[in-house]
């Protein structure tokens, strides 16, 4: 990555809008999908039997989860037989990659050309029939995809079981769309036997062993815009003005594993929450930690694989530049 080049843009490479999506590979398919689907109340929105993958949502994307079974020592191909996952790459569970939704086609494509102008590195380009995304690292080796909708009702172009979806992607074959196909008030999709009814997903924490340089980085390429740093805790939001914060990088350590710490899901109130609780209980489903902040409660599970996922509801503004915290519990607090 050029990053003199790119740091020296008064532009950023994307705009990024929110986070779209966290995908995973899980060891076992079908326990994740369970988990996501009847704990953690994310409607099964299909599944890509070719891949080998599971695709889960509240109804504000076409997935707000992933989940991909582990290669098992098998690459994978996409529909035009193109390399999509290599067996080295999905070996075990973990992030996969966090996705970054733009605005538009067009959006995405100026982004692309910037890419290319400012010799970043691309690791492929996609089309998912419903989307088309853009793959890259970021520098502590993150996978991360800024991608667009390309069809407006998603809903009635993947459902039910799909063999394969995704080709390659050329940004230059035609002249991007620049009208923006997401729904701003799509209906939500409930899974009403659940526990837990997620809203939204509303961002993620990164654990970063340079979370200065890492905050740069998805200010200057993925256009996020610092809204508060703490020491190593920084906080970043996207164009959406319904989000408070997109992104939150804390500082890698002993107890702080680098890469994903958790994800999270927003909640519409707190008796949400306080009803999520108690039928947690009811159902001994172990919570990995309850948080009372400041500026939120919520609480967290961790999937089939370790994964932590939670789920809050904002109870004070969000106050990122106030005061010190202890480090162990500084990725819980924002």
């Amino acid at each position: 990555m050029n990053e003199s080049t790119a740091s020296s843009r008064d532009t950023p490479i994307f705009r990024t809008r929110r986070l779209g999506h966290v995908n995973f590979f899980v060891d076992d398919l079908e326990r994740s999908t369970e988990f996501y689907n009847s704990v953690c109340g994310l409607a099964l929105e299909f599944v890509e039997t070719g891949l080998k993958a599971s695709f889960l949502g509240t109804g504000h994307t076409p997935h707000d989860v992933g989940c991909i079974e582990t290669t098992k020592g098998q690459d994978r191909r996409g529909k035009d037989g193109h390399l999509q996952i290599p067996k080295e790459v999905g070996a075990k569970p973990g992030l996969n990659h966090l996705a970054w939704e733009i605005d538009n086609e067009a959006e995405l494509v100026a982004g692309y050309r910037r890419c290319r102008e400012a010799g970043l590195k691309i690791n492929r380009l996609a089309d998912h029939q419903i989307a088309h995304s853009i793959y890259m690292n970021d520098p502590d080796g993150n996978v991360i995809e800024f991608y667009v909708d390309t069809v407006q009702d998603w809903r009635n172009v993947l459902h039910g079981e799909l063999e394969l979806i995704t080709s390659v992607w050329d940004p230059d074959a035609r002249p991007p769309n620049p009208r923006p196909l997401y729904e701003d008030d799509p209906p939500r999709r409930e899974v009403a036997t659940a526990p837990i009814h997620p809203y939204r997903l509303s961002h993620a924490v990164l654990a970063s062993p340079d979370p200065q340089r890492l905050a740069s980085f998805y200010a200057k390429v993925a256009g996020l815009q610092p809204v508060g740093n703490r020491g190593d805790l920084h906080v970043l939001r996207g164009s959406h003005p319904g989000y408070d914060q997109t992104l939150v990088i804390v500082a890698s350590n002993g107890s702080t594993a680098a890469g994903l710490h958790h994800f999270a899901f927003e909640l519409t109130e707190p008796a949400a929450l306080e009803t999520a609780a108690r039928e947690l209980a009811r159902r001994h489903i172990d919570v990995e930690r309850n948080v009372v902040a400041e500026a939120k409660r919520s609480l967290l599970l961790c999937d089939p694989d370790g994964q932590r996922v939670e789920f809050f509801v904002r109870s004070a503004p969000n106050r990122a530049n106030s005061g010190a915290s202890e480090v162990p519990l500084a990725p819980y607090l924002i």
